[in-house]
Order: structure tokens, then sequence, then C-alpha cells
């Protein structure tokens, strides 16, 4: 059973919102699911995953898409960021 990690559609017309899912490869764009590990909604540009799913899921065996792996990176360098930001303010008090 190949497994990929990749984005499903379900917004409305002209309104995309996509979850990250863990699917079979064979499967419908629109099949169902093994897992859903997370959102994007690219209009408001917010990301939620579950990272430890995610690399969970990694380990496993599972593939991401290109889109789903880009998502991946920028959730670390949001979270490197905000970790630097933290201990900036913690090491000024």
């Amino acid at each position: 059973m190949a497994l990929r990690i990749r984005l499903q559609r379900v917004g409305k017309k002209n309104r995309p919102i996509f979850r990250v899912v863990v699917i079979e490869k064979s499967r419908a764009v629109s099949g169902k699911p093994v897992d859903t590990i997370g959102d994007y909604d690219p209009i408001k540009h917010k990301i939620s995953l579950d990272v430890q799913k995610y690399e969970q899921w990694l380990k496993s065996g599972a593939v991401p898409s290109d889109t789903v792996r880009g998502l991946y990176k920028k959730i670390l360098k949001s979270k490197k960021i905000q970790d630097e930001i933290i201990s900036a303010i913690s090491s000024t008090s």
C-alpha cells in the first residue's frame, strides 16, 4: 500500500480550502483519506499541520507531494523564528 501525503480540495468555487491528507496513491482525488493531518487556506495564508503526525507518517513510508513538503518547510521556518523571538525576549528579561 503506497501512501501519499497530499492536498485535498474541500472549498467552494473561487474559495479554495485544502485538507492535508494521507491517502493511498491509487485513490481518486476526492477519495476517502486514511488520515487528515492538517488544513491549508491559501487566501488567508493559514497553515495548520500536525507536525508529529506528519513526521510519523514519513517514518512509516508515506511520501509527501511537493506542495505539502513546501508547506512543512514554511511551518518549520516560522516555528524557528518564533523560538528565536521568544529566546531573545527571555534573555533580555
